[in-house]
C-alpha cells in the first residue's frame, strides 16, 4: 500500500511539474532571449547594454551559481567583434565595451554591421550627438556612419 501511494504521488508531481517546465522552455530552446541591445558610439569604440531573459532552467542555475557563467554566451553572441570586454553582468542586463568597431574616414566614423549569433527584438543606436535610431527584429548590427561631436 505504501509503495502504491508513493507511485501515485510521483505521478501526480510529474504530471503537475511537466507542463510548467514545458511552458517555461521557449519554442526554439534558446537559453538566452535577447530583448534589446543599446549601442552607444564614441569615436571608434562602443558601449553595449544588452537586456535579456533566461529560460526557467537557466534562471534557476544562475540563481544558484551566479551570473559569471553567462559571460561566454555573450562573447559568443558578439563573436564577430574582436576587442570585447565584459564590464558587468546582471540577472537581466549585461554591459560590454567593444573597442575599434568603427573606422575614421575624413570627419566621419564608419561602422560596418556585423552578424549576431542570435535574433534580437530591437537594437537602439545612440550617436555621439545624442540622436537615436531603433531597428526591430534583427540578426545583425546596422551599417552606420556618424560625425564625432
Amino acid at each position: 500500500m505504501r509503495l502504491f501511494s508513493f507511485i501515485v504521488l510521483l505521478l501526480v508531481l510529474f504530471t503537475t511539474f511537466l507542463p510548467i517546465c514545458a511552458y517555461a522552455m521557449p519554442e526554439n530552446n534558446d537559453i538566452i532571449h535577447i530583448e534589446k541591445v543599446v549601442m552607444r558610439f564614441d569615436k571608434t569604440d562602443t558601449t553595449v547594454v544588452v537586456t535579456y531573459n533566461l529560460n526557467f532552467f537557466a534562471r534557476m542555475y544562475i540563481l544558484a551559481f551566479g551570473t559569471r557563467h553567462l559571460e561566454s554566451s555573450f562573447i559568443d553572441i558578439f563573436s564577430k567583434y574582436e576587442n570585447i570586454q565584459i564590464e558587468e553582468v546582471g540577472y537581466d542586463t549585461v554591459k560590454l565595451s567593444i573597442k575599434d568597431v568603427s573606422r575614421a574616414s575624413d570627419s566621419y566614423y564608419l561602422h560596418d554591421g556585423r552578424d549576431l549569433d542570435t535574433n534580437v527584438q530591437s537594437i537602439e543606436v545612440i550617436y555621439p550627438n545624442g540622436q537615436t535610431k531603433t531597428i526591430t527584429d534583427v540578426r545583425a548590427t546596422p551599417d552606420i556612419f556618424y560625425q564625432q561631436v
